[in-house]
């Protein structure tokens, strides 16, 4: 007999991994799996799952059931379901119990008031399944709510429903929701919601548009110090097989203790299993920086910084026009 199932977690529970995985399963086994969403969350694009991970994969819309054939599939599997209305959970229910095709759905419990959604209401109260997708708060206990983040704080009214990732949600145990106590620091991969971080990658890099040429493919990480950005990086991948530190941003506020340094030491060992070299491209100013963090010259781009920015850039009275590029061996 079909079932249908509840999957929940708190945000960063790999929710959405795990729902790309089960429909990679049954495809692996020769059978059709139909990812749905419901139209709402267009945080991925349309007609697209994501997850953090950098998993994706195509899907349809709830809206769009009664014009799909469902005969055709082994399993329906919902992502985001904690957005679903009393009235699609219930066509859910109708798909399990008329048609014998399971119905796999995952979403959040709770908003980040600790109320629960109207989706995931009445999955709790019909699902014949229930089961939590764990993960963990910045304390080591088990998270169980959703905080709201916004400018370094945990806030706690304001509309049910806000789209955002982790630049706005984080996952956190009742005590520490309950406190609004935020991590006294952390690094965060950012993988959603990257613009938030544009003011303070500005800081480095005074070129919008050359910024918005490696963040989108780019890996984003930020330290967070209670919540606050105090420093981000952006590293991405480069032509040659390698990776480079395309930015490093400290908040003006919070320079001189140590949060670049912290970051880009913590950058050595993320990639470390990726790369024989994090290579960075920078001006003379800068290299004594990187010089103590153990990176090493090893070429200069001539007139990079003629060829790729409109305006002048001046550095100490002079007018900048070669890249200097280092390399650190990880």
């Amino acid at each position: 007999m079909a079932k249908l199932y509840f999957r929940y977690g708190a945000m960063g529970s790999s929710k959405t991994a795990n729902a790309i995985m089960v429909q990679y399963n049954y495809q692996e086994r020769g059978q059709n799996a139909l990812m749905l969403k419901p139209r709402m969350d267009n945080r991925d694009g349309a007609r697209t799952v994501g997850s953090r991970s950098g998993l994706s994969a195509p899907c349809r819309y709830v809206e769009e059931l009664d014009d799909i054939d469902l005969s055709s599939y082994d399993c329906v599997i919902v992502d985001e379901a904690q957005f679903l209305s009393k009235a699609q959970v219930q066509r859910l229910v109708d798909i399990v119990d008329g048609m014998d095709i399971p119905v796999i759905c995952y979403g959040l419990r709770a908003d980040f008031q600790g109320n629960l959604f109207e989706g995931s209401h009445w999955l709790m109260a019909w699902a014949d399944t229930i089961e939590e997708i764990k993960t963990v708060c910045w304390c080591g206990r088990k998270a169980t709510m959703n905080a709201r983040v916004a400018d370094g704080r945990v806030v706690k009214a304001g509309e049910q429903i806000v789209l955002g990732g982790n630049e706005s949600y984080v996952a956190l145990c009742r005590r520490h929701w309950a406190k609004g106590e935020l991590a006294p620091m952390e690094i965060r991969r950012i993988a959603a919601g990257k613009e938030v971080y544009l003011p303070l990658l500005l800081e480095a890099d005074p070129s919008e548009a050359m910024i918005g040429k490696y963040l989108e493919g780019g890996e984003l990480y930020a330290l967070l110090v209670n919540g606050q950005a105090a420093a981000v990086a952006v590293v991405a991948a480069r032509e040659d097989g390698g990776w480079e530190l395309k930015n490093l941003a400290t908040a003006p506020e919070l320079r001189g203790r140590g949060y670049a340094t912290k970051l880009v030491k913590h950058l050595f060992k993320l990639y470390a299993p990726r790369a024989e070299k994090l290579y960075v491209g920078t001006s003379p100013a800068n290299v004594p920086f990187y010089e103590g963090l153990g990176f090493a010259r090893e070429y200069v781009e001539k007139d990079f910084f003629a060829d790729n920015y409109p305006e002048p850039i001046v550095e100490d009275g002079v007018v900048l026009k070669d890249m200097i590029y280092l390399a650190k061996a990880l």
